[in-house]
This record gives structure tokens, C-alpha cells and sequence, in this order.
């Protein structure tokens, strides 16, 4: 238990970080983070038998927030507007939220895989290794997913003249 709570501690910038830009909202990554450790807290037992209790972490993190994006898939939606249709000035972001927005916007433009390595890695500090142990995929698929993710990123970002 100790050791899970200094690692959470060791941790929580880049989880929290994570978490942000997964699910864009600061207070509900802070929520997801509080019962993520509380859900570990009680399965304690179980973490004795976790070989990597940092890529363990993130894995659950990334579960948590896919749980939350899912079931706010289930409410109705409000129209979001098409990158094309944004005006220069909302690509220069000046609060978290609109960063969020943002990148949230050009990370929805690739494929889901190649976002998520994106995310990990950028947002979560992860390296390659600790995102295929993560993700549950080849080293070099991983560094492959990556590689495609950013070019497919700047080549939205010329198109719209924003490099």
C-alpha cells in the first residue's frame, strides 16, 4: 500500500497530466485519479502479484477514462464545430480548456491507436516500452503508431496554416 501511494505521489503530474487531455476536464481527472488509488487501495492483495506497478497505473488510468468517455458517449450530444470551420485566433490557445480543445480536435483527426500512443507518451511521460507494455502491442508497432500520429498532426496543422 505504502509503495503504491509514493509511486501515485511520484507520479500524480503525469497522470493528472494524462488524464487532462484524455478526457479534457481538470476537476474530473482529479475525481478519476482519487477513485483509481482508492480502487487499488482495496484491491492490495491483488498488486503483490503486478509485475510493473508504473505501466499497471497507467493502464488502469486509461481504463478509467475510457469508462468515463464511453458513458458520456451515451448522453446526448451538442454539436461540436468541424476543425475546418474554427478561426485562426481559436488555434492560439489561452487557458488549459482551450488548449484542450485544440489538441483534442487534431488528435480526433487520426486514428484512435495513434492518438492514444500520442497522448501516453506526450501527456503521460511515457516511453515506448512502458506504452507497449500499456497498450498490450509490439515495441515497433507502438513507435510506428507514433511516428504516423505526429505526421498526420503536422500535415492538419499545414493545411490549415498553422505551422
Amino acid at each position: 500500500m505504502e509503495q503504491l501511494a509514493c509511486l501515485m505521489e511520484e507520479e500524480k503530474h503525469h497522470l493528472h497530466r494524462y488524464a487532462c487531455y484524455k478526457i479534457g476536464d481538470a476537476d474530473e481527472a482529479d475525481d478519476i485519479l482519487q477513485e483509481m488509488f482508492l480502487r487499488l487501495c482495496s484491491k492490495s492483495h491483488l498488486l503483490a502479484k503486478v509485475d510493473n506497478m508504473r505501466n499497471y497505473l497507467y493502464r488502469t488510468l486509461a481504463n478509467q477514462c475510457g469508462m468515463l468517455l464511453r458513458e458520456r458517449q451515451k448522453r446526448p450530444e451538442v454539436s461540436v464545430e468541424n476543425l475546418e470551420q474554427l478561426q485562426l485566433e481559436e488555434f492560439i490557445p489561452e487557458s488549459f480548456e482551450q488548449e484542450f480543445r485544440l489538441i483534442n480536435r487534431l488528435l480526433s483527426e487520426i486514428p484512435t491507436e495513434q492518438s492514444e500512443v500520442i497522448r501516453l507518451h506526450i501527456h503521460g511521460g511515457r516511453t515506448f516500452a512502458d506504452i507497449a507494455a500499456i497498450l498490450d502491442a509490439p515495441l515497433p508497432t507502438v513507435k510506428a503508431r507514433y511516428r504516423y500520429g505526429i505526421d498526420k498532426l503536422r500535415d492538419g496543422l499545414h493545411k490549415h496554416h498553422l505551422d
